[in-house]
């Protein structure tokens, strides 16, 4: 695959990304809401919910690294740093690569986000139980 079709089709997939963590996250939040109400049926039916967007960006995911098989180790490394927000592309990097870097970025922060709720969320299921109570 050309330089610039892997760009290209990288980009694709991290919006592709960016939607599902969006949708993890607003599902996330509709399920801290629905337990500040007591309505923890509501919580379980929207858990199923956000499950099916947890598999999506699972998909995209998997997407992601069987595109990166075609890009040697360094390059594969520097892609990877993008893609998980932990770098900035550089100054003369191409528009896919900064949008890539930008989008990356996004997604590691609504993450930390959604681990956040999702915190508050088990240990108010699950009380002492919760996988965050854990040692």
């Amino acid at each position: 695959m050309a330089d610039q079709e892997l760009w290209t089709e990288l980009l694709k997939q991290m919006h592709r990304r960016y939607q599902a963590v969006d949708e993890v996250f607003r599902q996330t939040k509709e399920i801290a809401d629905a337990l500040s109400r007591d309505d923890r049926m509501a919580a379980q039916m929207l858990l199923g919910m956000r499950q099916e967007e947890l598999d999506r960006l699972t998909e995209s995911k998997e997407k992601i690294y069987l595109l990166l098989e075609c890009a040697d180790q360094q390059e594969r490394t520097e892609i990877l740093n993008l893609l998980e927000g932990k770098c900035e592309a550089s100054l003369e990097a191409s528009f896919e690569e900064k949008k890539i870097g930008e989008i990356g970025e996004n997604i590691r922060r609504n993450l930390e986000k959604i681990v956040a709720l999702d915190r508050m969320i088990s240990v108010k299921l699950a009380g002492k139980d919760s996988f965050y109570k854990q040692p």
